[in-house]
């Protein structure tokens, strides 16, 4: 059954909690942004990171063990069971499929970019700049339902120190968004260890991207996302 919310704030974008009980409710339609952030580019709050792939089932493949707070900031501990295809890619993000929510029709036509900054801590508990193992990774964004469209735009992320911290920037070319997080691989699988790797990566807000109400908060300690 829909509950109609009323909203002081404007701000928030479109999401949808399910009942205890199981199953989900449609999206509550809400008022597009009053104010669009002077730097036009949206961004994740720590709390937000920390609810990405909050209604996803388990998945084969590449998957975050761990994901925990870090000052302001979320560090994802990320498993490459192998250097083998289908194990060296990884979306983790919200959609507006199934499960707890839904991220739908939110007006963000007033943005220019969808930005999250990327450090890359270690790989296998090493951190050497002479490591020649790279990933590739993006903020992503997509319009649709099932995610048949995602955009991001590539960033290379290395322990050379001017590729172990960078900013995923990518345009929004889009009116209304149902798919945002991030994307990782590995680009070239023979420089990795064919028997797995473990990847720590630290995602934050870019500072002065402005609030970007997008996610629920992450669900109550003890209770399953």
């Amino acid at each position: 059954m829909k509950n109609r919310i009323p909203f002081v704030f404007v701000s928030v974008f479109l999401l949808c909690v399910a009942g205890c009980g199981g199953g989900s409710e449609k999206p509550i339609v809400v008022a597009k942004p009053a104010e669009i952030p002077p730097s036009r580019v949206m961004t994740l709050s720590q709390e937000q990171l920390l609810a990405l792939d909050w209604h996803s089932p388990h998945q084969r493949g590449a998957r975050v063990m761990n994901k925990r707070p870090v000052g302001t900031s979320v560090e994802f501990d990320i498993d490459f069971p192998s250097n083998s295809p289908g194990d060296t890619s990884l979306d983790f993000l919200s959609t507006g499929e199934g499960g707890r929510g839904a991220l739908v029709g939110g007006d963000i036509s007033g943005f220019e970019a969808f930005a999250l900054r990327l450090t890359l801590l270690s790989i296998n508990g090493h951190s050497e700049p002479e490591m020649k193992q790279k990933l590739v990774a993006g903020a992503v964004i997509g319009p649709t339902a099932a995610g048949l469209v995602r955009t991001y735009k590539p960033v290379t992320l290395s322990m050379v120190p001017s590729e172990k911290k960078v900013t995923a920037r990518t345009p929004s070319r889009v009116d209304n968004i149902r798919t945002i997080g991030f994307h990782i691989h590995v680009p070239d699988p023979q420089d990795w260890d064919r028997t797995g790797s473990k990847v720590i990566l630290r995602i934050e807000p870019v500072q002065d991207a402005g609030p970007a109400p997008w996610l629920p908060p992450a669900p109550p300690k003890g209770q399953a996302k």
